[in-house]
């Protein structure tokens, strides 16, 4: 009776909550509706912070994802219009978790990494961190993505000591451990573990203390150091007594069924049998079968130790079934995945024809206003033709941006051409592994080549990670004949700086194809990085091939057009921005006077 009552009060109690919720909801639309929709700043702005504040109040309290998104999508328009970062930024990393929390994946990643690049144009470390490490940890559920997961990781923990957050330092190397131990680097593992653990020990408020002893306890049992492992979850143990806020019903299974798991391999089967009925009291609690596979598997044994080959079988039976469960979730939402990313996909091919066919429509009409502009001015103005030639200056720079867009958006179909027949023979040859390894960075270098295509400014980093993607592709298919060096100066942060991108890879692409290829025992390319003043970038480009007159009388014509188009479009864009101070193309020579390569020089404005 009491039971039934208690249920009731509780019943009353959340459906008076999200009534309360769902007033404060329709209270702020009713305001919303008041303000006119006109071209007023001062409105706008506050129909923008309504429609994020709805926004919020669907995401978290009446989780209704798609009303959150509906009114986030409102606020990130009038966010646009009115140029203000921080709330495009809070706009789609509303639209952003709304997609997370409904599994939709491809939406969420690529909607939440589009709210970290405004945090970072904003220089908002903080909330970089979160996103990031929001990303990496949603990544490390997915097993197919635990190097992109790995790469997210490390770019927190670097974010975190460097805005000095203890709380996101510790998170983020824990994740970055547990990432390392799914890769099978149990040292890496240990370390940032170790690291994570000496920070939270330091700081005992910092939530996951639990968590990491277990981590290192899972480290052990890997290595069959059982005692060590023991020693771990005992010190688990009492942190959770000590800290009991802190951890899940979750966490204190997975305590508890490691302890009987540890004191089986060491024979101790009588406080294994203690550590099991503990456990048995919290497994109708947690939900995850996997919990329910371990458990009952454990049972089964302890049975069997025991001499009941009945409860034995019956436990194992139960420990199949949860098992079966287990994988057949997982099945269900690696299908719901590819569903949703080909859904994802879909609608992206669509926004993009949408956004051609607008961009056609708005050069059409550019055009037929620039003669009816050009004729006007030529009937009234004698200097007709100084703004005629300044206004197709302009359009000329438009158009170098707009070839700069379809090169982002294409690599060049030769080396795609060049990479799926290197793989087709990787794979015919049954060189597996290096099939494997060939698709993996050819498949990276595409995903970076489309996120890098969103903005027109990027960091150094990222244009020397799909640098050092595209060598390291080269390299494979030059059977290693290819050598690479980057050297940068310690002073220069690349997370930070800069640049357009694609910036120095058709430079590279162009050092290979025509003075290394040539080159039956191949050779060497080296890029070094400085910044000779504080508004100077200056890049170095040298390789040791043939040289640029032996090259040309090697090569056809067509070929060399098209192995040039990248250098020769990235230097004209370059120019077109006034970004461009110095470049300079040099001959190398022996001591013999023979051609020993080629030196490119750039210098860039980063005023």
């Amino acid at each position: 009776m009491m039971n039934r009552m208690l249920f009731c009060f509780l019943c009353c109690i959340c459906i008076h909550t999200a009534s309360a919720q769902s007033q404060k909801v329709d209270s702020l639309k009713s305001v919303l509706n008041g303000i006119p929709a006109d071209a007023d700043t001062a409105r706008q702005h506050r129909r923008a912070q309504l429609m994020w504040s709805i926004s919020t109040q669907y995401f978290r309290p009446l989780k209704d994802f798609e009303k959150c998104r509906q009114f986030g999508r409102g606020a990130l328009h009038l966010y646009h219009q009115l140029q203000m970062p921080r709330g495009v930024a809070q706009s789609l990393s509303n639209i952003g978790f709304a997609y997370l929390y409904e599994n939709r994946s491809p939406e969420a990643v690529d909607t939440l990494l589009q709210a970290y690049r405004v945090y970072e144009q904003l220089k908002d470390t903080a909330k970089m961190t979160y996103l990031i490490s929001t990303v990496a940890s949603h990544l490390y559920e997915m097993p197919e993505q635990v190097d992109l997961a790995l790469a997210y990781a490390r770019q927190c923990v670097d974010l975190s000591t460097r805005a000095q957050r203890l709380h996101g330092l510790c998170a983020c190397s824990h994740l970055l451990g547990d990432l390392y131990d799914r890769t099978g680097q149990p040292d890496s593992a240990a370390y940032y573990v170790q690291n994570a653990l000496a920070l939270a020990e330091k700081a005992p408020n910092i939530p996951g203390i639990v968590p990491l002893y277990l981590t290192m306890a899972r480290l052990a049992e890997r290595k069959q150091q059982y005692t060590e492992e023991k020693s771990w979850l005992l010190k688990a143990e009492e942190a959770f007594r000590k800290y009991p806020d802190m951890a899940t019903a979750e966490t204190e299974l997975n305590l508890l069924l490691a302890m009987s798991r540890c004191l089986i391999q060491l024979g101790d089967w009588s406080n294994a049998a203690a550590w099991l009925s503990r456990s048995g009291t919290l497994i109708p609690q947690v939900k995850d079968k996997s919990y329910h596979e371990r458990y009952y598997l454990d049972m089964s044994r302890l049975a069997e130790h025991q001499n009941n080959p009945t409860k034995a079988l019956e436990y194992f039976k139960w420990h199949i079934s949860a098992r079966d469960s287990v994988q057949n979730l997982e099945n269900t939402r690696r299908m719901t995945e590819i569903q949703v990313k080909h859904s994802f996909e879909q609608k992206r091919i669509q926004e993009a024809a949408r956004q051609a066919q607008e961009l056609a429509l708005r050069d059409a009409r550019t055009q037929q206003q620039r003669w009816i502009f050009g004729l006007i001015l030529l009937g009234i103005l004698s200097g007709a033709g100084f703004v005629f030639y300044t206004y197709k200056q302009k359009q000329e720079r438009r158009r170098t941006e707009l070839e700069l867009a379809s090169l982002r958006a294409q690599i060049n179909p030769h080396f795609i051409f060049n990479c799926l027949n290197s793989i087709y023979r990787y794979t015919k040859e049954r060189d597996t592994d290096t099939a494997a390894k060939y698709l993996q960075k050819f498949s990276q270098l595409l995903r970076l080549v489309l996120e890098n295509s969103r903005t027109e400014k990027i960091t150094l980093a990222r244009d020397l990670e799909a640098l050092q993607l595209y060598v390291d592709i080269e390299s494979l298919r030059f059977k290693d004949k290819l050598q690479f060096q980057l050297k940068m100066d310690p002073d220069i942060d690349p997370s930070f700086l800069q640049v357009p991108g694609m910036l120095i890879q058709p430079h590279v692409e162009n050092a290979i194809w025509h003075g290394l290829m040539h080159k039956k025992e191949g050779g060497n390319i080296s890029v070094r990085i400085s910044q000779p003043a504080e508004q100077v970038l200056r890049i170095e480009i040298e390789d040791n091939g043939v040289g640029r007159a032996a090259a040309e009388a090697l090569e056809s014509k067509s070929v060399l057009r098209q192995k040039g188009l990248g250098q020769k479009i990235t230097a004209e864009r370059l120019k077109a921005t006034g970004r461009l101070s110095f470049t300079e193309t040099r001959d190398l020579f022996d001591e013999h006077g023979q051609a020993a390569g080629t030196l490119v020089i750039m210098e860039l404005d980063l005023g």
